[in-house]
């Protein structure tokens, strides 16, 4: 076997860390794919396959063998152990990411991270809701993307690529057992049933029946003293707050089950077009959730959630071109159920419902110019939010807002351009959008309304290759959020017995929140000594960010009513983002031909700054830390594999400073939380050709610690999985 294909059994078999994709150490590709693995591809820059080492923008590549090598329950999970991000993250299947010093979010049309499956909506507001089965790997790509994608995209991209098998139908499963009673199981299939028709099929099921309890152990907490919090008050000395009161307690209310599923079937209609029809759900019914630990059980309730998705791609390739059509509709429901009012317990009812839904269209063109490739494209997406409360179980109540829909219309082009040692990416996308607040029932004083507001998205990729393995990138682009429709659209009155009456309307004037960020790195990508590094400098300018003003007024109306109060909203708020991000792999199995793989791992992000402009009700202003933003986030490990029959995993997680509003204190101070350091640890045997144990354990040395404070997440938890091929 050639020193290349020796290399290939290791180096592209890395973690997301080094940018490689895994593949099977019986496989020797030939010189043609050698150049694929070593250099892999990528499509959540360009939209399109690219060479991930010509893209100016910062990629982490998490591959399914990462995956299976991770303990990790969902896609939040996996992220966060491996792209060096923020997360809030609760017990009952809540949790959302943060790229880049921007606060992560779990719900609402307007977050700051883009989620996309297969390049589309993921039609979901919460990371939770996507399981990882029958995913070949997830494209974390950091910066602004906007040019490609609009709204969103600001902070990164977090984009599921699924399984496309192909040749002859086979399949794995397995099942595991672990702590707290966890079962989980899963099957994937997928290949030619003839030869035009392909399909993948998978399934997954999990189920928590017993309550977990929080880490007592804590080795690593002790060690480093991070055994408190810290309160810091405006007009009063700081207070600490003793961390390790809760140590080992059981938490109850935090069973869980859901199972989520996925069809694809792909068709060769002729040389030159095929056609590609994927369903995929998630089901989750009587969710626990704990409330604040503070609280004990009096805030404890229950949730049903449920996702689903279709998406029609018809791809084709002529010519140089390779044009494609996609549709696609998703949408995800949450129903909650009270168990406890004024912290007594009560006959469970449902206290609120949401429905989330989103249609689209995606078009482009992607054509092959010699080493040139441009992209043009039109995307429509019709995001629409609805929601509904009840008092008991019977008295329905008026919600907390009204329905509304962010309808946008966009043409976007992009080009890399390949000159020699240098490639340019230019890129432009406008967005036509519409801001449509709707009717919603009992709500009488709403009013429904309708506003357009444009804006344009431009950007600029260079990737400079000075000498071998060694490529200098720099990138800029402008990113924007939308608002909230209502800020824009609506209009409210709220009257009183007295016939005071509070007004609330929308300011069509309102701009869409817009960020300019560029970043400038160095990469040094040498497989064959096992060697992959890079450290980039990242720095973004948000302004236009959305304040709610409320002023006090003295107008009365010819019927004796007197208006008291106006709300508006305006652009006042402002952020200012900056720091470094790191990686580093190594292989030492280079040093001995690559008969074995021993490698070294690091990912991390460090903000020297994250600050934001927050504006009162009153206009007053104040500037403060982003919140839920770590100051230091960092992955890293050691991973074993003799390529024979044992592969072995120690990877940790450590979260520097954060800072929050402690909203148990009813003068509402900032709260820092301490620093933490999880550890995780995975050993996978190859029994025969087609079956595989894998023993996994989750913070291996019992830490208490949370991602959001008060909701402590599990202690350590061990595994078993049997894993079978057929």
């Amino acid at each position: 076997m050639n020193p290349l294909h020796k290399t290939l059994q290791l180096s592209v078999s890395c973690l997301a860390l080094s940018g490689c994709i895994s593949v099977s150490a019986q496989v020797a590709p030939t010189d043609s794919a050698a150049a694929n693995l070593l250099n892999p591809i990528v499509v959540t820059a360009t939209r399109f396959d690219t060479q991930k080492e010509r893209i100016a923008q910062k990629i982490d590549l998490i591959s399914s063998e990462d995956i299976r090598l991770t303990p990790a329950q969902d896609l939040t999970d996996i992220v966060r152990k491996s792209a060096a991000v923020d997360v809030i993250q609760y017990p009952n299947l809540s949790s959302g990411v943060g790229i880049r010093g921007f606060r992560p979010q779990f719900s609402g049309l307007n977050q700051r991270t883009l989620l996309l499956v297969d390049g589309r909506a993921a039609g979901v507001t919460n990371l939770s809701q996507i399981n990882l089965n029958g995913i070949e790997r997830i494209e974390v790509l950091k910066g602004p993307a906007s040019s490609l994608y609009g709204s969103q995209a600001m902070g990164g991209v977090i984009n599921v690529i699924t399984k496309r098998s192909k040749g002859p139908a086979s399949g794995n499963g397995f099942i595991e057992y672990g702590s707290f009673k966890t079962v989980q199981a899963g099957v994937n299939t997928g290949g030619n049933l003839t030869k035009k028709l392909d399909y993948d099929l998978s399934f997954a099921y999990l189920e928590r029946s017993k309550d977990y309890k929080i880490g007592r152990g804590n080795w690593l907490r002790n060690a480093f003293g991070n055994t408190s919090s810290q309160k810091n008050y405006a007009n009063q000395p700081a207070e600490k707050v003793d961390e390790t009161v809760n140590d080992g307690e059981k938490r109850p209310y935090t069973q869980l089950h859901y199972y989520s599923g996925a069809l694809r079937m792909g068709y060769q209609l002729n040389p030159f077009f095929r056609l590609d029809v994927r369903g995929e759900t998630f089901q989750a019914k009587d969710v626990e959730s704990p409330g604040e630990i503070s609280s004990g059980s009096t805030e404890a309730s229950t949730k049903d959630m449920g996702r689903s998705a279709l998406d029609i791609a018809l791809t084709g390739k002529i010519g140089a071109h390779s044009p494609s059509v996609k549709v696609f509709g998703a949408g995800e429901n949450t129903t909650n159920y009270t168990l406890n009012v004024s912290g007594k317990p009560v006959v469970p009812f449902r206290s609120a419902a949401g429905k989330n839904e989103w249609k689209g269209i995606q078009v482009k063109d992607v054509w092959k110019i010699g080493r040139h490739s441009l992209i043009t494209g039109y995307d429509y997406l019709n995001a629409s939010i609805r929601s509904r409360r009840w008092t008991n179980d019977t008295t329905e109540r008026a919600p907390t807002q009204p329905a509304y829909a962010i309808i946008s219309s966009a043409f976007f082009a992009q080009a890399l351009l390949e000159f020699g040692k240098i490639t340019l990416q230019p890129g432009v996308r406008h967005d036509n959008i519409t801001f449509d607040v709707r009717e919603t029932a009992l709500m009488p004083t709403y009013q429904a309304g309708k506003e357009k507001t444009p804006f344009t998205s431009p950007s600029l990729g260079i990737t400079y290759n000075p000498v071998r393995h060694v490529f200098v990138k720099a990138n800029v682009g402008r990113a924007f959020v939308t608002t909230d429709a209502y800020s824009v659209a609506g209009y409210n009155e709220i009257r009183d017995a007295k016939g005071r009456i509070a007004v609330t309307a929308g300011n069509p004037e309102l701009k869409n929140e817009s960020s300019l960020s560029w970043d400038m790195g160095i990469h040094l990508h040498k497989p064959k000594s096992g060697l992959s590094a890079s450290v980039t400098y990242f720095s973004t300018q948000v302004e236009n960010r959305i304040a709610k003003i409320i002023r006090t007024v003295n107008e009365p109306l010819t019927n004796g009513d007197v208006i008291v109060s106006r709300v508006t909203f305006t652009n006042a708020a402002d952020a200012s983002i900056n720091g470094l991000e790191t990686e580093i792999s190594y292989d030492l199995g280079a040093l001995n031909d690559f008969r074995y793989a021993f490698r070294v791992f690091w990912n991390g992000t460090s903000l020297l700054k994250a600050k934001e402009l927050i504006i009162g009700l009153d206009a007053s202003e104040m500037t403060r830390n982003i919140q839920n933003v770590a100051r230091n986030t960092f992955n890293y490990g050691l991973e074993y594999d003799n390529l024979k029959w044992l592969r072995l995993r120690l990877s940790g997680r450590t979260v520097g400073m954060r800072t929050d509003i402690d909203y148990t204190d009813p003068i509402n101070p900032e709260i820092e939380y301490p620093n933490y350091m999880v550890i995780d640890f995975a050993a996978s045997f190859q029994i025969t050709g087609n079956h595989a144990l894998t023993l996994k354990v989750a913070n291996v040395t019992d830490e208490n610690y949370y991602e959001k404070r008060g909701y402590n997440l599990p202690g350590r938890a061990i595994s078993c999985r049997y894993a079978f091929r057929f």
